[in-house]
């Protein structure tokens, strides 16, 4: 998926529904931010494999969401669906960590054959009311599953590799939440909203996340393309806006 195509969707939707123009400036004074919820249907067609899945349906169930789709379970055709409902999210520099709910949990099979899953489907002898029991003894779990037990389900995307190893994303979120925390999450008509709070840990835990995640990067970027004569200084420089009285008392 290319960032032009993401780009020549937006705009294709835009044009069909101008009323989004309105709705995100209503929504800016309120500090809350709407997803429509085709967009998550354009990027569920676009990253499931359409031999392999079918009948996507993404949809609101106030204030959770419902989603649903139709696929091969153990060699058997199933249609598969939830209600899912973010109950608590803590963002910062090193955690992204989501407290997920999933409600009225089925799975049903759509075809004759008869396996193994279909009998157990069929004679729920699989409870499926405890989603978070079954992911909980998967074999080779992700990291970033840190609990699962009833109908919950516990992440923490930082302990995906990718994100957790890139400093950007580090200092994107830490820079982020000290300005605006996600407060929550919620469907309302055909959109996934999400809530802001401003300076959620004051005005001074802002700008001095600012300093770490903005003002510091960037000056051990310019300092790595500098003369070396130059480095001395830049290196004292950083060490008194990181709080090191040593290099404050020596400079």
């Amino acid at each position: 998926m290319r960032p032009g195509d993401v780009l020549s969707a937006a705009r294709h939707y835009l044009r069909s529904h101008p009323e989004e123009l309105s709705r995100v400036l209503r929504n800016a004074i309120g500090m809350r931010f709407g997803v429509p919820l085709a967009a998550f249907r354009w990027l569920a067609g676009q990253m499931a494999d359409s031999d392999a899945v079918e009948d996507v349906e993404v949809g609101a169930v106030p204030p959770g969401l419902r989603m649903a789709a139709t696929f091969d379970l153990m060699r058997t055709r199933v249609r598969a669906g939830a209600v899912l409902y973010i109950d608590r999210i803590q963002l910062s520099g090193d955690e992204m960590r989501l407290e997920l709910r999933l409600e009225d949990v089925s799975m049903i099979p759509i075809d004759t054959h008869k396996s193994q899953i279909s009998a157990l489907l069929v004679t729920r002898a699989l409870d499926l009311s405890r989603p978070g029991d079954l992911v909980q003894h998967l074999p080779d779990m992700p990291d970033m599953i840190v609990d699962a037990h009833g109908n919950r389900v516990v992440l923490d995307l930082m302990r995906v590799p990718q994100l957790a190893k890139d400093p950007l994303v580090r200092h994107a979120l830490g820079l982020m939440t000290s300005l605006m925390t996600l407060d929550g999450i919620e469907t309302e008509g055909d959109h996934l909203d999400l809530h802001f709070k401003p300076l959620p840990e004051g005005l001074v835990a802002a700008a001095d996340a600012i300093g770490d995640h903005l003002v510091v990067p960037m000056l051990q970027r310019a300092r790595k393309v500098m003369p070396k004569a130059l480095r001395g200084g830049m290196r004292r420089m950083l060490s008194m806006i990181a709080g090191d009285d040593g290099a404050r008392s020596r400079a």
